[in-house]
């Protein structure tokens, strides 16, 4: 029933299409997700990456659909996450000739899943794999990422097998990027980096050093779809989100219990906008973490409210702080802000953790007590404008 789908000569796409998944980590996906796998029909045949194990027998129908799975003699495992590894112990058994291909830390990782009786073979920056008339090359990424990331080029063929980089979680009966609406594709591609590479931009900075550099005809990935149009404009938008430069924007996050810290956050919104600072204003109890993380990772400036609710956030805030903790860009503005009653804990909280996130905070934690009143939105108004022209005087 599942077929293989051919990208170049002798090159097959053999995935995993995941309509109907939603979340993994915490990251929604509306439209589904894909984990890629590619067969390469050479004297040696390759497979490039696996799936999940949920997944493993689609994959073995695809693959079988363009040769015995026995007749696999290298599976390279760019890594070891188990989207990408969770069905090699199926493939291997299918494949009893095989051996596998990954990184030393890679190696370190799949010993885990497969024991002592497999060869793993690990291969660094610059080794070469020859297949027949293919010669594959592999390059290290470390932390673009996980410690094990590599890529695999196959430069006969002008083609990156790139692991997570430039992934996006999009699942469609098309396989590659002229065959889908670019909007909603760069969208994809965008919120995948701000939820999955953000927090190692540095790394992915020096990676895209490395592949910067090759003969690129086509990207595939292992979530997503496969670029091969749009190669300059993806690349492009990975240099300047690897950059982690802010534009003049700003996000307000809340929650809110009877309405005091929802209306303090619109009022942090109307002095963003009263100084011509694009913002984005988002209700924790409607919105989804990841989307909101899709514009943090563009803002200069963060604010995050919260009434304190015994003793610490409201739960929708406390998971949003969590989340923004692990991957937050570092050296932008934060805003704490929520109404109290007895006890100032709820933005005070928030302050610490912004602080523990790499946030400047100029400003005290913002708060109202028991019940905001008029002049209280006035100050927190001016508030937000003074902050906006002090910064921006200061270059």
């Amino acid at each position: 029933m599942f077929k293989a789908y051919e990208i170049k000569p002798g090159i097959w796409w053999v995935g995993a299409l995941e309509w109907n998944e939603r979340y993994i980590h915490g990251f929604s996906m509306p439209h589904g997700s894909t984990n890629n796998a590619y067969l390469i029909m050479d004297e040696a045949v390759t497979l490039i990456d696996t799936c999940s194990e949920d997944h493993a027998s689609e994959l073995m129908e695809r693959i079988a659909d363009v040769v015995d799975p026995a007749q696999i003699a290298y599976v390279v495992s760019n890594h070891s996450e188990k989207d990408h590894a969770g069905s090699l112990r199926e493939v291997l058994a299918r494949a009893p000739e095989a051996k596998v291909v990954t990184s030393a830390r890679g190696r370190d990782i799949l010993a885990t899943y497969l024991g002592d009786e497999r060869e793993l073979i690990p291969v660094k920056t610059g080794d070469e794999l020859s297949i027949g008339s293919r010669t594959l090359q592999f390059v290290q990424t470390p932390m673009v990422h996980w410690p094990d990331n590599m890529v695999t080029y196959a430069p006969q063929d002008r083609l990156l097998f790139s692991n997570d980089a430039f992934g996006q979680f999009l699942a469609t009966s098309e396989r590659f990027d002229d065959e889908v609406d670019a909007g909603l594709l760069f969208q994809s591609a965008k919120k995948y980096y701000a939820n999955i590479v953000m927090p190692y931009s540095r790394q992915t900075a020096k990676a895209l050093a490395s592949v910067g550099e090759l003969d690129l005809d086509m990207i595939a990935p292992s979530h997503g779809l496969i670029w091969r149009s749009r190669i300059p404009e993806i690349m492009e938008r990975y240099r300047a989100w690897s950059a982690l430069e802010p534009t003049d924007s700003a996000v307000v996050v809340y929650a809110s219990m009877y309405g005091s810290t929802a209306r303090m956050a619109e009022a942090i919104t109307e002095g963003f906008m009263a100084q011509g600072v694009s913002v984005r204003t988002f209700d924790l109890h409607v919105s989804d973490i990841s989307d909101i993380m899709t514009h943090v990772m563009d803002a200069r400036y963060v604010a995050v409210g919260s009434p304190t609710h015994n003793m610490t956030v409201l739960p929708e805030a406390g998971a949003f702080l969590a989340y923004l903790k692990g991957l937050s860009p570092k050296g932008r503005i934060g805003i704490a802000f929520g109404s109290t009653g007895w006890a100032e804990a709820g933005p005070r909280e928030i302050a610490s953790v912004l602080e523990q996130a790499g946030y400047t905070l100029p400003l005290n934690p913002q708060m109202t007590k028991w019940n905001d009143r008029p002049e209280d939105g006035d100050g927190i108004f001016m508030a937000i404008s003074a902050l906006v022209e002090r910064v921006r005087s200061e270059g």
